[in-house]
Parts: structure tokens; sequence; C-alpha cells
């Protein structure tokens, strides 16, 4: 019995198989950034995203490469965030990693507003630093700190497999087996409002990516989430990390009762724009993995969903 051709066999699981796709789309990439002088270089160099905006190459960070590569990251949120915040806002970004969303955020509040970035990570955070001074990002503070439900030092776990991506307070599965533990310095929400002073009224917007921690942020931000004008939120919703830490959806919701809340599904790469518009959610099921936007029905910054779905980046249902 002859053997069956094995060219064919993978001409054909490189064409019509979803991995196979993605495989040869990732091989596509690569031979484009070759061609780039600066790619070829190792280190860390500026370049322009399809938006024209300015990011920064990582070369050692896998997240930093793939944008690079896809030249895009989380469209439809990065749209939605460049409508609902405005010049002279106050704004956080926890979890900031290598800084997209905080070099995104520090274009939108200038001239006299303010960016607040929190990566705890050492590796992460000297390459955050790297992204700030090469950007001149000159409303950014970093600060190198976790955000949890009090003050204080706790344990961080992180990928020694060169995924910056994967970092997390709790020892997780999406961590893999290859990972280190540091001890990095805490804060919570509450404790930092508190430092503000007056200063918290004008924190507009909060994006929080912390890989499944996000109710340890909640019990230490209830004056935030309580405040007389509560901010709007992008949060990342990831269930199998949620169940990690011990806690689930609901958990995750219930606070933000006096919000309305809409997602969008997370994609790969997560440069592609799966729906021109965010779902509202209206109790039913979350995706595993998607982004959370939480706008405040009340108070200061309630009127900004109104140029979100005059843009037409809101569903209704």
């Amino acid at each position: 019995m002859s053997s069956i051709p094995t060219l064919p066999i993978k001409a054909y699981n490189a064409l019509f198989t979803p991995m196979g796709r993605k495989n040869l789309r990732d091989r596509l990439k690569e031979c484009r950034a070759a061609l780039d002088s600066g790619y070829k270089k190792n280190g860390t160099f500026v370049y322009a995203l399809d938006t024209s905006r300015r990011f920064v190459l990582h070369r050692d960070n896998q997240l930093s490469k793939l944008i690079f590569l896809e030249r895009a990251y989380e469209p439809l949120e990065t749209i939605i965030v460049t409508r609902a915040v405005q010049r002279g806002d106050v704004v956080l970004d926890l979890g900031a990693n290598v800084g997209y969303y905080t070099a995104l955020l520090d274009g939108l509040v200038k001239p006299n507003g303010q960016v607040h970035s929190f990566e705890p990570g050492q590796g992460t955070f000297s390459r955050l630093e790297e992204t700030k001074r090469l950007l001149k990002l000159e409303r950014t503070v970093l600060h190198q700190k976790a955000i949890s439900d009090s003050v204080g030092h706790i344990d961080f776990w992180l990928s020694t497999a060169g995924s910056d991506a994967q970092q997390s307070t709790v020892k997780m599965a999406a961590l893999g087996e290859e990972l280190a533990r540091q001890r990095v310095a805490a804060t919570s929400l509450d404790a930092f409002v508190k430092d503000m002073g007056k200063e918290s009224g004008r924190i507009a917007f909060v994006k929080c990516d912390i890989e499944g921690a996000e109710l340890s942020m909640i019990q230490g931000a209830q004056s935030l989430i309580a405040a007389q004008d509560p901010p709007i939120w992008l949060i990342e919703h990831n269930r199998p990390a949620l169940r990690e830490h011990g806690s689930s959806t609901n958990d995750l919701l219930a606070p933000f009762s006096n919000h309305d809340v809409y997602f969008v599904p997370l994609c790969w790469p997560p440069s592609i724009m799966a729906s021109p518009q965010a779902s509202k959610w209206s109790g039913e099921d979350l995706p595993d993995e998607c982004n959370l936007i939480l706008f405040p029905k009340k108070g200061a910054y309630a009127k900004r969903v109104a140029a979100v779905q005059q843009a037409g980046l809101l569903a209704s249902s």
C-alpha cells in the first residue's frame, strides 16, 4: 500500500485549517518584518502603528513583538477609549505591561491631564520605562507596584518562557511550567485615591488588565467605584484566570450595578476587529475572554457614553 504524499497534506493543512492559516500568516508577517532595518537589530526602536501613532518594539518581549508584527492592538477598544477619554483627564493604567494603553492615553489627556501606570514586574517595568523615555510620554507617571486590596508586599508570578503578558499575583496554569516568583510592592486604589486628595475627582478612566486578580483590585477600590463622579472602566474578563483566583464573573460585575456594561470578545491575533461595535451585556453569559467597557450612569463622566454611541461603536442589544 503506497503512502499518501506529504506535500499535498502540508499544503492542505496550511491553507484550510485554522492553525495552518495562523502559522502561515505569522510567517508572512515575519518576512515583512525582516525587511525592516530596525527589526534586524537587537534592541528597541520606535515605529508607526497603522493609526500613525508611534509605539516601541522591545525585541525580547512577546507582546511587544506581536503588536509590531500586526501594527495594531485591540482596535475597537482603542477607538472607544479615544472617544471616551478627553484632554485634562486623570487616567489609570493597571497592568500596563510595555505601555500600549499608556502611550495611547498620554496623547489623549494632553496638555494638562495625567496618566498613572502600574506595572510590578521588574523586567516589564524596565521596558515600560523605556517606552516612556523613547515616546517622550510627559504626562505619564510610572508606579512599580501591583494593584491589590491593601498596601504592602505580595508574591508576583511571571513566565520565564518569554511571555510578559503572562504575569499574575497568583500562580496559575496559564503561566506554564517555566516561571519565577518575585516579591513586589502593592497598593490599593483606595490608598492611591486618598493620597491624590481632591485630584482624585479627575480620574475619568481606568484600564485594568491584571490576569484574574480583578476581585482583589475591586475590594481595594470601593471609594473610587462609589465616588460622586465614578470613572469609565476598561477591564479584561478572563474566566479561567478568575476561577484560579477563587472568583467569578458575577463577583467581577456585582460592584458595577450602577454602570452600563458592554463587552468585546478577545480575538487572535489581537489586531483583528471581530465586530465594529461593542455588545451590551444584559445578564447573559459572557465570553470566557473579553474586554468589558463600563460606563457610569451618574456623575461627571456619565455623558461620555454619548460620544461613543454617536460614533456607532456601541450596539444597543
